[in-house]
């Protein structure tokens, strides 16, 4: 049965029937209304699980949860049907059963708390033992003076293989350099001297803004409008995530789809 689900969460209550249910249409969405507390339920039981709710600081000026017409356009050549991939932004085996794209800004506060509560755990438990490849997509919200030009310098950072070490600093240090703008003293004071001499001539300038905007676009193509999105695909299926989804709520909803393998 072809068609899509649109799945959002509301305060206190579960929305009605088999919430994410796998059989059923290419998209998916679990989105979380800005402001409120929510509960969806992710569970083939209908089993009611909490989700996280993103800051209002890191929505987009038109912020919206409604998904309906995001569609993925699957290629089979593609890794899990995921397009454009950038190798020193992807982590894990590419021939995991999951693959996922998060849409993220280095100067949204709401990033900064996925990455640190959720993501760091999924990269021990799901990425490094083959389960998902994971895809940073870089999308940049124009009311961030400094998003951009963070973006610029960790590309350059992982062309060096230090793109862990700079995401990480600038999440960790980001109430201080989205006041000052000292993106360069952040990495600086974590990466050695002669790589920042490396990353320092490629941020400067704009040879970058080309792969920032390919993601900007891709993620356009699935609707994207706030930060962090993510983007689950699984068997020809595609599952966007709005906002700040708790580990244990992932945890459970990965393991759902890994059963069905």
């Amino acid at each position: 049965m072809k068609g899509r689900h649109l799945i959002t969460a509301v305060i206190g209550l579960a929305l009605a029937g088999a919430a994410l249910s796998f059989g059923f249409g290419v998209n998916h969405e679990l989105a979380v209304p800005t402001g409120m507390a929510a509960t969806a339920d992710i569970s083939a039981a209908s089993k009611a699980l909490p989700v996280s709710v993103p800051s209002t600081t890191g929505l987009a000026t038109e912020p919206s949860t409604s998904f309906a017409k995001a569609e993925a356009v699957l290629d089979p050549a593609q890794v899990s049907g995921v397009p454009e991939i950038d190798p020193h932004r992807a982590f894990g085996s590419k021939s995991a059963p999951i693959a996922m794209e998060v849409f993220s800004d280095f100067q949204c506060p709401a990033c900064k708390q996925l990455y640190k509560t959720t993501n760091q755990q999924l990269l021990d438990n799901y990425v490094n033992t083959n389960k998902v490849y994971l895809v940073h997509r870089d999308f940049p919200l124009p009311m961030h003076a400094h998003s951009r030009v963070a973006a610029r310098y960790v590309r350059a950072a992982a062309q060096l293989g230090k793109g862990d070490q700079a995401e990480q600093a600038l999440f960790q240090n980001q109430e201080k350099w989205e006041q000052s703008g000292d993106i360069d003293g952040t990495l600086a004071a974590v990466l050695p001297a002669a790589d920042m001499m490396k990353i320092r001539a490629q941020a400067k300038g704009t040879a970058l803004d080309a792969g920032i905007d390919k993601d900007v676009a891709l993620g356009k193509t699935y609707n994207v409008n706030q930060t962090p999105t993510t983007i689950i695909h699984f068997k020809g299926q595609t599952y966007p995530v709005v906002g700040i989804v708790s580990y244990d709520v992932l945890h459970q909803f990965l393991d759902q789809l890994l059963s069905q393998r």
